[in-house]
């Protein structure tokens, strides 16, 4: 339900439309369509898109903004067109074949590049509620400064985790067992007092440092952040789960720390604002980094850049952590935010899997959560939508980070935009080569007069804009979007990363088209239709067979 992500009074105002119930229904719509159900689908994945990216815009004084809502203010008839055209495809009849089917695949065309107009928008719409943030909050550090605040004049869209509520899924807390408890002077004197120089990591979930115990284990503690509303709970999540399971690809938990109060004066002053603050978590260290560092970053010596055999290793890897949280675990467990940047490498690039914070025991059919958990790009519709849970969430989930190791690209990748033309282009040859082109629609004149109005408005908004535009070619679209036609059409070269493509064999071509196949089942909209965790660690073990073949 849209209350769940947050904004939706203010969507709603600034759309005129239940934005989280139309796109709920198409999406649907879209699993139960009798026709055009690649176009469905790939409509409905468009809308998902739309309405991910619509929570993230948190500044109610931004949309208010004129040059704000006339581009969006068409949005709520985009959306009841499209979830139209969508429900008049649950009929499978001949007679519909006959009526209506030769003038649907334009409908489609329309509806979709209305849909990807939006998309494009975002980038701007997106730069401008940050930017207005940013002001604020720098008004707020520094109110006696005179000096402009920041600016930031890249037009960009990062990464963007789905919020939590404050009423987050409560983890029933249990003494921990086969974990050591420590004393906040052990970690105090591990990591040289929390010293800046041992500082490795910082995210949503806190800082980590590295340190070294006196038994000479090399160590990785991390420190709730004092802004997390769920800090607490993520906190009794890790410990319980983590606590319970063992597997080789499944970063180890070694204890914990929950410091007393004669400990806490010890604590620097920053940490002493809250509570939670206090909170540590101890894990074996981890070498080689996350995943999506050496997919997306700047490591071009990097062995997982350019062996396919080590990233089909690391996929098997995970599937089988999550295999085992699934079926081997005294309880299942559903990760909730399986994604590369939670996916680690050791000193031999055997993958680990870590950050529990957002995990849960699945209770079975009838399970809800309260919220959302994830990251945006990762977060399956139906959970979206509905807060159901289910086992094969986390199988949507590790469907992306196939398709990022088989890509390059990330889950919301800045795609060029030659390459989304292309993908559109290949997309509407597809369907001229199957049909005859009707005009009759052209005689109508309601939709002629939206479409000159549409366009009128569009040209203001890129007038206005074209400046900023310059900056970055780029927009945020999503990565199933991007690849699912290509790979279902039969190109999958089209999208293979091409640090790769040009030194593929042809078994590990073959390899890849096994990965490709699965990651579209995985990510499909239809959760019962996806495969079982262990039907892709079968696939997976195929595919690393015919890659171990030419070395």
């Amino acid at each position: 339900m849209w209350n769940a992500l947050g904004q939706a009074a203010t969507v709603a105002q600034l759309v005129g439309a239940d934005v989280g119930g139309l796109i709920s229904m198409i999406i649907q719509a879209a699993v139960t369509a009798q026709q055009n159900k690649k176009e469905c689908e790939q409509l409905a994945r468009g809308v998902f898109t739309i309405g991910e990216l619509l929570q993230h815009l948190q500044d109610p004084e931004v949309l208010q903004r004129p040059e704000i809502r006339r581009p969006l203010a068409g949005l709520d008839d985009t959306l009841r067109e499209a979830h139209e055209l969508v429900m008049a495809c649950q009929d499978k009849s001949a007679v519909y074949r006959l009526v209506v089917g030769g003038r649907q695949a334009e409908r489609f065309r329309d509806v979709q590049s209305r849909i990807d107009s939006y998309l494009l928008l975002f980038p701007v719409i997106s730069h401008i509620d940050i930017t207005r943030r940013l002001d604020r909050i720098y008004n707020i550090l520094l109110p006696n400064d005179t000096a402009a605040g920041p600016s930031t004049s890249a037009l960009s869209m990062p990464p963007i985790a789905v919020q939590d509520s404050q009423d987050a899924p409560k983890i029933d807390w249990k003494e921990p067992h086969e974990v050591q408890v420590f004393t906040f002077k052990e970690l105090a004197m591990a990591t040289n007092n929390f010293a800046p120089a041992k500082k490795i990591g910082q995210g949503a979930f806190g800082t980590v440092y590295m340190g070294w115990l006196p038994d000479g284990r090399e160590v990785a503690i991390k420190r709730a952040d004092h802004s997390s509303r769920t800090a607490l709970e993520d906190f009794k999540a890790e410990v319980t789960i983590l606590a319970s399971i063992s597997h080789k690809h499944i970063v180890r938990l070694f204890g914990y720390c929950v410091p007393e109060d004669k400990w806490r004066q010890l604590l620097p002053k920053f940490w002493k604002k809250n509570e939670n603050q206090g909170h540590l978590l101890v894990y074996e260290f981890i070498e080689n980094r996350s995943l999506d560092i050496h997919l997306h970053g700047q490591t071009s010596t990097s062995p997982v850049m350019a062996s396919w055999k080590m990233r089909i290793e690391i996929l098997l890897g995970v599937s089988r952590a999550i295999e085992y949280l699934q079926s081997y675990a005294e309880q299942p467990v559903i990760h909730r935010d399986v994604k590369s940047s939670n996916i680690l490498l050791d000193a031999s690039w055997a993958p680990r899997l870590t950050d529990f914070g957002t995990a849960l025991t699945w209770e079975g059919p009838d399970h809800e959560s309260s919220s959302v958990c994830g990251t945006y790009g990762y977060v399956p519709p139906e959970y979206a939508y509905t807060l159901s849970l289910n086992l094969k969430m986390d199988v949507y989930s590790f469907g992306v980070v196939m398709l990022e190791v088989l890509t390059g690209k990330k889950a919301c990748s800045p795609f060029s935009d030659e390459e989304w033309e292309d993908k559109k282009s290949e997309t509407c040859e597809e369907e001229e080569r199957r049909e005859v082109r009707e005009e009759e629609h052209k005689n109508v004149e309601w939709k002629e007069k939206e479409d000159k109005e549409e366009r009128g408005e569009q040209d203001m908004w890129d007038e206005q804009n074209d400046e900023r535009a310059k900056q970055d070619s780029f927009a945020p679209h999503s990565l199933v979007d991007f690849a699912l036609p290509l790979i279902e059409a039969g190109e999958l070269w089209k999208v293979l990363d091409r640090r790769l493509a040009a030194k593929l064999t042809l078994r590990q071509m073959e390899a890849a088209k096994l990965v490709a196949e699965a990651a579209v089942r995985c990510v499909s909209l239809n959760w019962e239709a996806r495969p079982s965790i262990s039907e892709v660690v079968a696939t997976l073990e195929t595919a690393l067979e015919l890659a171990r073949c030419d070395g």
